[in-house]
């Protein structure tokens, strides 16, 4: 059974303070603290200048734009400029001037701007915008235009991707701020607690403690960190991914697991000092905010109890087994088939972004479906004669494919394309040369070759 999830497309906020000059994040509390009766949402850039996502459709932008300016400058008397676009860059830009860019827009709009404001982006410093500017390249839309190789080549991987930014075409999830520190739950009993049923039954009132604090914020979270402080000062500290709609047992029975992991069960000979230390603290703190009527929008979204039941399982075993160790299958960025597959930990805060823009040189889709069983085996590339084809530097074959050696087998070729050449970090240390070619055979397979070194080999296999 497969499960999807749909999430609305976002919005960005940026909301800027032209007129702050303070550097330490400690004194720009009260900012935040203001903001948090509007949304739970924060991501603080730098100090002055925080982001906000905005759920598209959900409502006026400019209205809540405005309510937003008008509490900011009531609770801490401080102008606030913002500025609302599809994408982080293009809101960062948009909020210097206090703009609201119409959603589809950020291309357009990136484009006359000037090339300076790539060092906005953190990944070009301004010695690069000056020299795009000394080669004629004035805005970021006469950038964005450039051939991705090219400048892949010429100022590397970082101004690649902030040519895709200039571009509107690649984006991140927000990240959102650490909660407040009123929000942790904390048990600190007289008497250190001597075993984990001990801690354990205090954990239901604990947890009951922090929903109630999150209650009368009208908050709910995604993540609970578990601290557990010790009697010899050992501190044992993990996070876990939590349903925002978990009730106290809940959380109180993930605090009793996580417990009898740090404090397996032993003999009193077989015990460490460590382990039989007592708990003189027990924290729970919230993480990944969320408002209260978004974490119940189960009411109108029932899930199937399949996925209840499956979502609750691999959370018990996320449990057992550590947070990273259920993980998802996600595209990256890269040209070799190894590259563009990577992994994310499951139930992650934001989803893992796929690349929204081609990588300069990679193959295009659809990618083959079988990269394991069969792949890596070594090949060979026949022309008519049977004599062996290899692939040119600058990415021509030595003789037109007619067959594919797979070990003692001959299988003909009845349609190939390519070759693709690739070189990469060919300026320094980790420099790599091989070429791509895509075969059809007469036994209605289709296979990916790679040639390196000399060598012919079977990247991967067609579906």
């Amino acid at each position: 059974m497969s499960v999807r999830v749909s999430r609305a497309p976002h919005r960005v906020l940026v909301a800027r303070l032209p007129d702050w000059d303070g550097e330490d994040a400690a004194a720009f509390a009260p900012v935040l603290e203001a903001i948090d009766l509007l949304t739970p949402y924060v991501e603080v850039l730098e100090p002055g200048v925080v982001a906000i996502p905005l759920r598209a459709g959900a409502g006026d932008e400019a209205t809540f734009c405005e309510r937003l300016i008008d509490t900011v400058t009531a609770l801490v008397d401080q102008d606030c400029v913002i500025g609302v676009a599809d994408s982080l860059f293009a809101a960062v830009l948009a909020a210097r001037e206090g703009r609201i860019v119409p959603p589809g827009a950020d291309a357009a709009f990136l484009a006359g701007r000037d090339i300076g404001d790539l060092t906005a982006t953190g990944l070009v410093e301004a010695e690069t915008c000056a020299t795009l500017r000394h080669l004629g390249v004035d805005t970021l839309g006469a950038f964005a235009a450039l051939p991705g190789a090219a400048v892949a080549e010429r100022f590397g991987a970082p101004a690649r991707r902030a040519q895709l930014l200039a571009a509107g075409q690649l984006a991140r999830p927000l990240v959102p701020r650490p909660a407040d520190p009123d929000l942790v739950a904390r048990d600190t009993p007289e008497v250190p607690y001597a075993s984990v049923e001990q801690a354990a039954v205090a954990a239901r009132p604990l947890a009951e403690q922090l929903l109630k604090v999150l209650a009368d914020r009208n908050l709910s979270c995604t993540r609970v960190t578990i601290t557990a402080h010790t009697t010899n000062g050992l501190t044992r500290e993990r996070t876990w991914q939590v349903d925002p709609t978990a009730t106290a047992a809940n959380l109180a029975r993930r605090v009793r697991w996580q417990l009898e992991g740090w404090r397996p069960h032993h003999t009193d000979t077989d015990e460490t000092d460590d382990e039989r230390a007592g708990i003189a603290v027990l924290e729970l703190a919230p993480g990944g905010l969320i408002s209260a009527l978004e974490a119940g929008r189960g009411l109108w979204e029932a899930k199937h109890p399949a996925a209840v039941r499956a979502e609750a399982a691999l959370r018990h075993a996320q449990t057992l087994l550590g947070p990273d160790a259920l993980v998802l299958a996600v595209l990256t960025d890269g040209r070799d088939l190894t590259e563009r597959a990577g992994t994310a930990a499951w139930e992650i805060e934001a989803p893992p972004v796929a690349p929204s823009g081609p990588w300069p040189g990679a193959l295009p889709d659809p990618p083959p479906a079988l990269v394991g069983t069969g792949a890596g085996e070594p090949a060979g590339v026949l022309d008519a004669a049977g004599a062996p084809v290899q692939a040119l530097a600058r990415g021509g074959l030595t003789a037109t494919p007619a067959l594919v050696s797979l070990g003692a087998r001959r299988v003909r070729i009845v349609a190939w394309a390519g070759p693709w050449p690739v070189a990469e970090r060919w300026w320094g240390p980790g420099a790599r040369r091989y070429t791509r070619l895509q075969v059809e055979l007469a036994d209605g397979t289709a296979a990916l070759l790679v040639c390196e070194d000399g060598r012919w080999t079977v990247a991967g296999w067609y579906d």
